[in-house]
C-alpha cells in the first residue's frame, strides 16, 4: 500500500513538472517581449494617433483600427469606423470624412503609394506619391473595401463590400467590384 501511494505521488509529480515546464515555456522572456512589443504597437497605432484626429462632433472608432498621422484625419459629425480598419494618411495628405459616414470592418484607406518606375531602384526606396481621400456625407463603405489615394466618394454613395475604389464615385451611386464601377443609383 505504501508503494502504491509513493508511485501515485511520483506520477502526480511528473504531471506537475510537465505543467510547470509548459507554463515556463509560455511565459518565457521571448513571449514577454512579444507581449510588450504588441502593447507598444497598439499604443502607437491606436492611442497616440487617435488623440490627434480632428473631429467636429461625435464619432466612434473601434480600438482595433490602425491610424497613421492622425493629425491629417478629419472627421465630420456621427462618423462610425468599425474594427480592423486602416486609416493611413501620409505626412502631406489628408483623409476627410463628411457627416453620417459608416465604415465597415476591414476597410483600408491609404493616401500614399510607392513609386513604380523601372531602373529607379527598389520600390521601397523610390519617392512616394500622395493624394487626399475625401468621403462625402451620408456614405456607407462596405466591409473589406480598399480606398486608394486621390479618391473622392461623393454624398450619398454606397461602396459594396470587397470593392477597390480607384477613382471618383458619383453622388448617390452604388459601386462595387475590383476596380469599383457604378452598379446603380440610390432612389
Amino acid at each position: 500500500m505504501g508503494e502504491k501511494s509513493i508511485a501515485w505521488y511520483n506520477e502526480k509529480g511528473k504531471k506537475n513538472l510537465i505543467i510547470s515546464e509548459i507554463l515556463c515555456g509560455i511565459f518565457s522572456i521571448a513571449f514577454l517581449k512579444a507581449i510588450a512589443s504588441s502593447f507598444a504597437y497598439y499604443i502607437h497605432e491606436s492611442v497616440i494617433w487617435r488623440k490627434r484626429i480632428h473631429h467636429k462632433g461625435s464619432y466612434r472608432i473601434h480600438s482595433r483600427t490602425s491610424i497613421r498621422n492622425g493629425q491629417n484625419i478629419y472627421l465630420g459629425e456621427n462618423v462610425r469606423i468599425t474594427m480592423d480598419c486602416c486609416l493611413w494618411a501620409e505626412k502631406n495628405s489628408k483623409i476627410v470624412f463628411g457627416d453620417n459616414v459608416l465604415v465597415g470592418p476591414g476597410v483600408k484607406m491609404f493616401t500614399g503609394n510607392h513609386g513604380l518606375e523601372l531602373n529607379k531602384g527598389p520600390m521601397t526606396f523610390q519617392s512616394r506619391t500622395e493624394a487626399d481621400i475625401v468621403i462625402g456625407n451620408d456614405v456607407w463603405i462596405g466591409a473589406n473595401s480598399v480606398i486608394t489615394a486621390g479618391v473622392r466618394i461623393n454624398d450619398g454613395a454606397v461602396v459594396a463590400a470587397g470593392s477597390v475604389v480607384t477613382k471618383e464615385v458619383p453622388e448617390n451611386a452604388i459601386v462595387g467590384g475590383v476596380p469599383a464601377r457604378v452598379i446603380k443609383y440610390r432612389s
